[in-house]
């Protein structure tokens, strides 16, 4: 199922000018059908929770961040393995997917990157990890660190982040 790849590349080239300068590129504000600003019933009638999502309140900020595993998830797309969502005030800021291990063989960060430099220019650069940024939102790709899937140890996998710009620092491509 193509639905998550796919769905995020039509929004961005037909949502981006791609004659506009870098500055000038919004970066999208949503991710795998879902909008920053939803509410998480509207969160939850996309992707229907099979089970309770594990939270916790992140203490700078205010933002409840929601771990939704795919084994969690009814029908979650094939290339999902875990999704973190942040809200604020009971709105969505914060969305970060991150692949499950066979995606991440057929598609690495620096694939990911490269694509979205097609559309949004050469994005800022720290190690392995990429951001663009509007002024308003930001987009990350790098490698998230999760628990192997045998137990035993940690991987690295694919992800890609919408945030609220307000939610980064500059400090956080350097982790």
């Amino acid at each position: 199922m193509w639905r998550l790849a796919s769905l995020l590349l039509a929004a961005l080239f037909l949502a981006a000018p791609l004659s506009a300068g870098d500055d000038d590129i919004p970066i999208q504000r949503h991710l795998a059908d879902l909008q920053l600003d939803d509410r998480l019933e509207q969160i939850q009638l996309i992707y229907r929770p099979l089970e309770e999502w594990s939270s916790h309140r992140h203490p700078k900020g205010g933002v409840v961040r929601y771990k939704a595993q795919r084994h969690q998830i009814k029908n979650p797309p094939r290339e999902l393995d875990t999704m973190w969502l942040g809200l604020k005030r009971g709105r969505l800021v914060d969305i970060q997917l991150i692949y499950t291990a066979a995606h991440t063989r057929a598609r690495s960060v620096d694939d990911l990157a490269a694509e979205l430099a097609l559309i949004y220019g050469e994005g800022r650069r720290q190690g392995n990890r990429f951001w663009w940024t509007d002024g308003k939102t930001v987009l990350r790709v790098f490698y998230a660190e999760v628990p192997k899937e045998e137990g035993v140890g940690l991987e690295w996998r694919t992800s890609i982040q919408v945030m609220n710009e307000n939610l980064f620092s500059r400090s956080d491509a350097t982790l």
